[in-house]
């Protein structure tokens, strides 16, 4: 009786090492799970830095890129004004780029736009060095050429003097132009005595008219027929001299208007031509000095000065 009595005694120690060793397993399979959570997040964790690094380092080099690209179509020069043209648009589209660049730089679907633009633009870059290089290079051709020519018209000058003296008459016409031109100008002011006998004076107060003397010039190569010939005053307060002083007397010279004075009617016919004009002033002169234009063809052919105290 004794005996069946302890046997429950002797069982307890075994149940609870069972559960003692139960409680470890949990406790080491907690332990390892929390090590594998830990581990987990910190490799999303550092997953997410590298992202960041990556996504940083992408801007970074967008906006490098871009400012490097800035810089090299600063560089591209050309004497075509169309491609220069172009390389301006380029230029302002690279500082855009750059402001979003700026602006989005959290952004990474913008940040991935913004470098394939960057690529497409250095390709483009590209394509214009080429053509910019083939332009320099027929320029390059081109004034080999014209070099060749010249000193081969120098050769042939040296070896014909017939050659030499029609080469200067060549110039003298690239000189003088299809223009004409007035020489030996004077001017001086004059009254009339009596309403008859013109007499030279340079009072202001005495002066009824301004007389111009002149020569037009020969010029072969101009068109001969015939031809207006203006004469614009600039009076000492700075104003234009003109008897009507509206529209009828508006005439158009290098590319502008003012008043002419006087217009005389020639007969061109491309031999040396003299002229004498009279210039009248309806609210009498100044005193003062005057400047005095001729105009033909719409471009000045001479200028002198006439001052009256």
């Amino acid at each position: 009786m004794e005996a069946e009595s302890r046997e429950p005694v002797n069982n307890q120690p075994e149940e609870k090492n069972r559960e003692n060793r139960l409680l470890i397993i949990i406790i080491f399979i907690l332990a390892l799970l929390l090590v594998l959570l830990g581990w987990q997040y910190w490799k999303q964790k550092q997953s997410i830095l590298v992202q960041v690094q990556a996504s940083n380092a992408s801007r970074d080099s967008v906006r490098s890129d871009l400012i490097k690209l800035g810089a090299e179509y600063s560089g591209l020069k050309t004497s075509n004004q169309k491609i220069q043209d172009e390389l301006n648009g380029k230029k302002d589209t690279i500082a855009v780029l750059l402001q979003q660049a700026e602006k989005y730089k959290d952004d990474p679907y913008i940040i991935a736009r913004l470098k394939k633009e960057t690529e497409t633009l250095r390709k483009i870059m590209q394509d214009y060095v080429r053509t910019i290089d083939s332009l320099n290079t027929a320029n390059k051709q081109l004034t080999a050429e014209r070099n060749m020519a010249i000193d081969s018209l120098n050769n042939e000058k040296n070896h014909s003097g017939q050659l030499e003296k029609q080469n200067s008459q060549l110039q003298t016409v690239v000189h003088t132009g299809s223009m004409l031109a007035a020489t030996s100008i004077t001017t001086e002011g004059v009254f009339y005595r009596f309403g008859k006998k013109e007499v030279v004076t340079d009072k202001a107060k005495k002066a009824e008219k301004i007389k111009i003397d002149f020569t037009i010039t020969a010029n072969r190569i101009a068109k001969s027929g015939n031809k207006d010939i203006y004469v614009r005053i600039l009076t000492p307060d700075g104003k234009e001299l003109s008897k009507t002083g509206d529209a009828s007397s508006i005439f158009k010279f290098e590319g502008t208007k003012g008043y002419y004075d006087a217009k005389q009617t020639i007969d061109y016919a491309n031999t040396d031509l003299s002229l004498v004009i009279y210039c009248e002033s309806t609210v009498g002169f100044l005193p003062g000095n005057y400047i005095i234009k001729l105009y033909s063809d719409g471009s000045e052919m001479g200028e002198t000065n006439l001052t009256l105290k």
